[in-house]
């Protein structure tokens, strides 16, 4: 599976003049992902390069990472497929390899996601080990006008899930605030289950 992604995002780099290419640069003050601080609640660096054609996109993303051993960096490969059915319904669909510099081997997801409006839902499948399937339903709040709002809902099995709230600002053309707030933040744990981001666009 590695060789095929590495080679298909290769094709993406080399497609045509044309092709969309877009990212960022940030700083987030605790890199949460699903339910989980993944830097030990300290700040992270972070950054994202996507290329798009038409439908088809895939990139790189990486953060950096404190799980209090030797890992000091995670790096994503992505690629997939979003069709958009109409201007309020679309279906994506795609793979995602996780990988870090040292301590952990490489991990697959296959995912498939549909958006219908403000509402989205997204089931991510682990290609070696179907407990670590996950299920995410995000639900947007378009009557908050000044910033974009969401709140997520994830889970793994019926023991193991999580609420969100997710904040969104544009600060200028290039220059983006996020907010990031889990429900345990409600349990006198504010600092060590939020966290607030700077992200540059290009």
């Amino acid at each position: 599976m590695k060789n095929k992604i590495l080679a298909l995002l290769l094709t993406l780099v080399t497609l045509p003049a044309f092709a969309g290419v877009d990212g960022y640069l940030g700083y987030s003050s605790d890199y949460m992902w699903r339910g989980v601080s993944q830097s030990s609640g300290n700040a992270a660096m972070q950054g994202e390069l996507k290329v798009s054609n038409g439908g088809l996109y895939g990139g790189v993303w990486a953060s950096e990472v404190d799980f209090g051993d030797e890992a000091t960096y995670e790096m994503d490969l992505f690629l997939g497929y979003e069709l958009m059915v109409s201007d309020k319904f679309s279906v994506d669909v795609g793979v995602i390899q996780y990988n870090w510099d040292k301590g952990y081997d490489d991990v697959e997801e296959m995912f498939a996601k549909v958006h219908l409006k403000n509402v989205s839902f997204s089931y991510y499948v682990d290609t070696e080990d179907s407990d670590k399937d996950f299920m995410e339903l995000q639900l947007r709040l378009p009557f908050v006008k000044f910033m974009d709002v969401w709140v997520d809902y994830g889970m793994f099995d019926e023991d193991n899930d999580f609420w969100a709230l997710g904040m969104s600002k544009k600060l200028g053309d290039n220059l983006e605030a996020r907010f990031y707030m889990l429900d345990d933040a409600r349990q006198d744990q504010f600092m060590d289950n939020a966290s607030l981001g700077l992200y540059f666009h290009f």
